[in-house]
């Protein structure tokens, strides 16, 4: 007789089409699972585990969707065949599987972060075949599962305080040439905070690298030191973590200088990974939404930072020195002055006033100028609703300085004196690179006028 078409499909005997067991018969679902293993791994050479949490090891998300998508045609040309609707149920069947294996449900996602892996960076979902890499979400639960687990241990994650006696630096500079590998100072006592950036466990023994504002230190963890705290350790930190650490120094074999710990806190659980340390956060417009982050990984960024505030603070404090008030100005401006500049309007609902945001801080500054004050200045922020890029930012800081009974060359000395002094104050010279020039601030400065370098 001639063999229907679902059957040759399926390569089962006949039999099993022509008589279908019922539905929901012991016979039925070990037929089921036996059509949906072999439907799947003629399609694949990688087998299908049927457990509660079951996928093809190696296979993505986007892989099961085809696989979707084909057997949904599959089942359409057999219902277009004239199957009948007990034939369909194990094509079903596989297709609702399919679909669970796409969209796990709650109580899957988590059973399987509970089961989520803590002895790398690289975080795995437990439940997967062959631990598969965790999508953040689930990342998430199996980080908050941790700080639940914390709490019913007794255990704060989020701790109110710490006291560090030393940051990263200071101790480098103070066991600098000091201490040969394997060597410890067993007199030293010493508190460090920071975050957990790489999370390297053997065993019985762990190693840390702990980043503060300063830099870097390793932290060397032993199971006979920490005792049963070190079981806590392995389950409970993650790349990303924030703790506190308490220990001798040591050097180690290699000759990476450490703080041997006795001790640990938890001070921050953190819920999500940190950016790939291999690749980082490079994506420019991701870095600027995101600082934090932008921060955390790149170590340049914040010695950018740092220049910058040293640099505000210094120029601050040479004004003062000169005898400079720094007043505040309003931002709220009735009309914007000072500048030919576009502004950010708003409205003041108590007053039923439309008001903008100021563009500069020009004629408030010189208002008080002619009030009595001799030298004034303001450092802040200003306001323009105009174009925006990397390199320019509707708000940005500016500083602008009034002084009576001054002219040109007064200013040009000042500027001088300003721009060295923050020059020094990063630098500690007046000597700097930039790419290929080298720059010399030393004074005096060329004097020249606009007409005249136009001309050059």
């Amino acid at each position: 007789k001639t063999v229907p078409k679902h059957a040759a499909l399926l390569n089962v005997p006949l039999k099993e089409v022509r008589k279908p067991k019922p539905f929901g018969s012991p016979q039925f679902m070990s037929t089921l699972s036996h059509r949906s293993f072999t439907s799947l791994t003629r399609s694949s050479s990688v087998p299908l585990s049927m457990g509660t949490n079951s996928g093809v090891s190696g296979e993505t998300g986007e892989d099961i969707e085809k696989r979707i998508a084909v057997k949904g045609d599959q089942i359409r040309q057999l219902k277009a065949d004239g199957v009948s609707k007990e034939d369909l149920g194990p094509h079903i069947e596989e297709l609702l599987a399919l679909k669970a294996l796409a969209n796990p449900t709650e109580e899957a996602k988590e059973k399987d972060t509970k089961n989520t892996g803590s002895n790398t960076n690289s975080e795995k979902v437990g439940g997967k075949a062959g631990g598969g890499e965790a999508s953040e979400s689930e990342i998430r639960l199996a980080r908050l599962d941790k700080a639940n687990a914390m709490v019913e241990a007794g255990q704060n994650p989020y701790a109110y305080s710490f006291d560090p006696t030393h940051t990263a630096a200071e101790l480098k500079i103070i066991y600098d040439g000091k201490l040969e590998g394997g060597e410890e100072d067993e007199n030293a006592d010493v508190k460090v905070a920071g975050r957990i950036m790489t999370r390297r466990v053997f065993g019985k023994l762990a190693f840390f690298t702990l980043l503060d504002e300063s830099g870097t230190i390793q932290l060397q963890l032993d199971k006979k030191r920490l005792g049963p705290s070190f079981k806590d350790l392995k389950a409970w930190t993650d790349s990303g973590d924030i703790i506190g650490a308490r220990g001798t120094i040591r050097r180690t074999d290699k000759g990476e200088l450490s703080v041997y710990c006795t001790e640990w806190t938890m001070l921050t659980k953190s819920a999500l990974p940190l950016p790939d340390k291999f690749h980082g956060l490079t994506d420019i417009s991701k870095r600027y939404r995101q600082r934090h982050l932008d921060l955390i990984v790149n170590s340049d960024v914040r010695e950018t930072f740092r220049k910058r505030a040293l640099m505000t603070s210094a120029l601050r404090q040479k004004l003062n020195d000169l005898g400079f008030l720094e007043i505040e100005t309003p931002v709220l401006h009735n009309e914007p002055g000072g500048a030919e500049a576009k502004p950010f309007e708003t409205y003041h609902n108590s007053m039923g006033m439309d008001l903008t945001l100021r563009i500069a801080t020009e004629l408030h500054l010189k208002r008080l100028i002619v009030g009595g004050f001799h030298k004034v200045y303001e450092l802040g922020r200003i306001f323009r609703n105009e174009g925006i890029s990397t390199r320019h930012n509707p708000e940005f800081t500016s500083v602008e300085l009034y002084q009576a009974y001054a002219d040109y060359n007064d200013m040009m000395e000042l500027t001088e004196d300003l721009i060295c002094g923050m020059c020094k104050s990063v630098h500690g010279s007046l000597h700097v690179e930039y790419g290929e020039h080298k720059i010399s601030l030393e004074k005096p400065w060329r004097r020249v006028t606009m007409h005249d370098i136009v001309k050059e």
